[in-house]
């Protein structure tokens, strides 16, 4: 601001410059929000462990259905051997 009765004061640019680095978000969270959400997600997953007999019914017929594939595979190459007589 100039004082009019003052000749020592000047006018001096009003111009801010930015600060540097990326701009702030208006709607970023605050550590303990963010924090917050974490713990929410890591609760959320752990709610979802699937249970120890599912577990091993699945896997019982993952194993049922490669021991007919290989008794399947097996047949096939018997039966392309005959083909080839």
């Amino acid at each position: 601001m100039v004082d009019p009765l003052d000749p020592g004061t000047l006018a001096l640019p009003l111009t801010f410059r930015r600060a540097r680095g990326r701009p702030r978000k208006p709607n970023a969270l605050t550590p303990a929000e963010r924090a917050r959400r974490y713990r929410a997600r890591q609760k959320n997953l752990a709610m979802h462990v699937v249970p120890m007999a599912v577990h091993r019914s699945v896997v019982r017929a993952r194993d049922e259905a490669q021991a007919e594939l290989e008794r399947l595979r097996g047949e096939l190459e018997h039966l392309l051997a005959q083909l080839r007589r």
